[in-house]
Parts: structure tokens; sequence; C-alpha cells
């Protein structure tokens, strides 16, 4: 469809400048001119003017932005300013180029009439299934500004919960790679002039000798270093790995994957605290928003993030459409701790299944947040240890030739004597 360039402005004398989508320039000018606009001036934008006023700086959008932007539109409209005003406001204090022409065109969208939920829903990769649901719930009751409140709270305590979850990866990554870079090392630049010194003494070399050399060797110098070799081990190593990526990436292969992870000892513990600490705080957002059950466990389904639980949500929610209550029907699942089930059934007989699931919530976060600490302090120590081990390996290996020639000399002296 066309894009046309207009400015124009308001019976107050305001400038609006921006694009618009109409099939033809007079359509464009109908639509200005509903949202109570006076033109000044519009034009076509072109497929060379549309490629040249790409904006190539800041073109991804991060949840950080989304956060930042749900914090300041939920304080606005909570002090009832109206929608159209407050994205005024906000336009204006974006600093993501990307994130801020899609407001300029949800806020042309709000004026025309559209709702904020429908207006937002063009952009999914911004702003997902759960956030437009929620802010439809809130246009439906009512109470959008409380809405709106809650929604940026809950985007915070998911913002948390997910810097938790990597915070305690960045150690064990960190460890590894500065392993892996010491071993490579080793085996790449030190074994080869142990091998030089080994050559010229002659004699047999111990086993573990022989096969760290045959590592170095025959193996990274050779087919990660010597061409055509490398081209070849390249070739191979990219094609295994796409190809277990498209495994893991399947249907069946995340759903394997997933259901593994869950049965690993502490491991498995620990993301099924992050998984129940997401469904709680999703689930308790949407029942006290006022979205209805089906719906809710719907979008739910799609943010825990564990296909074995996906699953089974949604067989519950089949459940729940022929009647059955919520907690009878998570209880069929092997994945769902007693307390969240327990939880849900006070809930559903209290009729504060929101607040139940939102107490639920907080007290996940303190198990994650808990976990994740107890959990880093085991595998620092775990992680250095057995890279200590791997370094004493190699090193053992270097010098086994030395002790042994070392041994050889000194029973040839006692001989002598």
């Amino acid at each position: 469809m066309p894009i046309f360039t207009y400015s124009a402005v308001d019976s107050d004398g305001k400038d609006y400048k921006g694009d618009i989508e109409a099939e033809s320039k007079a359509v464009a000018i109908t639509k200005l001119q509903r949202q109570r606009l006076m033109i000044v001036s519009i034009k076509r934008k072109w497929a060379l003017t549309k490629l040249l006023s790409m904006d190539i700086s800041g073109g991804k959008i991060s949840q950080d932005d989304i956060l930042l932007f749900s914090r300041q539109l939920a304080a606005l409209v909570k002090a009832r300013i109206p929608i159209e005003q407050c994205l005024d406001v906000l336009i204006n204090q974006i600093g993501n180029p990307a994130l801020k022409k899609i407001i300029k065109n949800v806020r042309n969208d709000v004026i025309s009439g559209m709702p904020l939920s429908v207006a937002m829903a063009k952009y999914p990769k911004c702003f997902d299934n759960l956030y437009v649901g929620m802010l439809k719930a809130g246009e439906v009751s009512g109470k959008l500004p409380e809405i709106l409140v809650r929604t940026a709270k809950y985007m915070d305590r998911t913002s948390r919960l997910r810097n938790k979850v990597k915070s305690a990866m960045i150690y064990p990554t960190l460890v590894i790679c500065v392993g892996i870079m010491a071993v490579i090392f080793i085996l790449t630049v030190v074994i080869p002039q142990f091998e030089k010194m080994y050559s010229t003494m002659g004699g047999d070399l111990p086993l573990l000798t022989k096969v760290m050399i045959y590592i170095s060797r025959d193996i990274l110098q050779k087919y990660l270093v010597t061409f055509p070799y490398n081209l070849f081990s390249i070739l191979i190593i990219s094609t295994g790995i796409y190809l277990l990526l498209k495994v893991v990436r399947s249907e069946k292969g995340r759903f394997r994957v997933d259901e593994t992870l869950l049965k690993v000892p502490v491991l498995g513990a620990y993301l099924s605290k992050v998984i129940f600490a997401k469904f709680s705080q999703t689930l308790g957002i949407l029942v006290s928003n006022g979205v209805p059950i089906l719906e809710s466990m719907d979008l739910v389904s799609k943010t825990v993030g564990s296909k074995p639980v996906e699953k089974a949500i949604l067989a519950a929610k089949e459940k729940i459409k022929e009647g059955e209550k919520i907690a009878d029907t998570l209880k069929k699942s092997a994945y769902f701790p007693a307390l969240v089930i327990s939880m849900v059934n006070v809930g559903e007989q209290t009729g504060k299944l929101g607040e139940v699931l939102e107490q639920l919530a907080e007290f996940y976060d303190e198990e994650v947040e808990i976990s994740t600490a107890a959990i880093t302090a085991l595998i620092e120590p775990l992680l250095i240890i057995a890279l200590a081990g791997i370094v004493a390996l190699i090193v053992m290996a270097l010098y086994l030739p030395v002790f042994k020639m070392t041994g050889g000399m000194g029973k040839m002296q006692g001989n002598i004597r």
C-alpha cells in the first residue's frame, strides 16, 4: 500500500508530521481530516525516498526499550492524561529511532479512532499477544490506567527474573571460554616445542604424552590449520552444528531437550522454579486484569519457555472448557508442583485467584534468587577444579618423559657405582 508523508496542524495550531498508509492521496487526506487535522502538505513517498530515509541505526528494539516505554506510559495514563497526549509526550522522550517510528504510527492510529490495543497489535515483535491481550482487557473493563500500571510492574518483574538467570550464566561462561583458550594455547604452542625436544632425546614416550602429541599435531594443527584440511574440517563442523540446531529447534527436538533438562538433578529443579515463576506471574496478572481464563491459559502457555509444560497447560485448557476446575486439571500433569496446584485451588475457592498467583510469583522470585546464588556458588569451584584438572593432566603428559629420563639416568649412575 502507498505511503504518504504529510505535514498538518490541529485546531490549536500544533504541528503534526509523519507518514500514513492509504490506497490513494485522496484517501490519505480523508483519513487525516477525520483526525481533525488541517493539511499543510502531503506527498507520496516513493521507493527510493523510503530507502534513503530508512534509519539504519537503532533498528533493534530491546525488551528494556519496551519496559521503559511501558513504565512511562503507565505513569502518564495514571495521571488521567488522554492517550493521544501521552503518546505525543513519549515520542519526544524515546531514544530508540525504530521504536519512536512505531509509536508515531500508533499515535496516528489512535487519533483516527483506533483502540490502543488494536494499534499496538500491528507490531507483534514489540507488543506480543500477552501485552495486547492485557490492554484489550483494560479497554473493555474501563480500567486501562490501572491495567497499564500492572502491566508495567509485570514487565519489570519479568525483566528482573530474566536478568537473574542471565547473570547466573555470565561467570561460568567466562571461565569455560578462558579455560578453552588456555587449553588450545597449550596444545598448539607449548606441546609442539616439547615434541621437538623429545624427538632429539629418542626413546619411547609414555602413552599419555603420545595422546597429547597426537591431539596437538594430527588433530588441531593438521585439520584446523593446514590447507585444505581446515576447510574440510570447517565444512564438517558447520554442517554438524547446522543439523544439530535444526533438530533442536524443531517441535519434537525442543520438547525432548526441555524434557531432558527438567530431569537433570539440581538444574531441573532450578529450571522448574524459573518456569513456574513465569507461569504464576503471567497467569496472575492476566486473571487480575480480567482476561478470560481460557484466553489466559493460551497466552501463558507461550511464555513459560518449556515445551512439556506448555503442552500440559494447553491440555489443562481443554479440560477447563469441559467444566473442570483449574487445580483439578493441573493435577493430571507430572510437571506442576504440589505448591502450585494447592495455591491455585485456594485461589479458586476464595475467588481471589489473581492475588494468590501474584503471591506465589513473589515466592518463586525469591526461590529463583536463592537458587541462582546457590548454583553459582556451586558451579564456580567445580569449574575451577575441572579446568585445573585438565591443565594438570596436560602438564603431566609433558613432563612424564622428563621424569622417565631422569629416573633412567639415576639407575645408570647406580649401576656404574
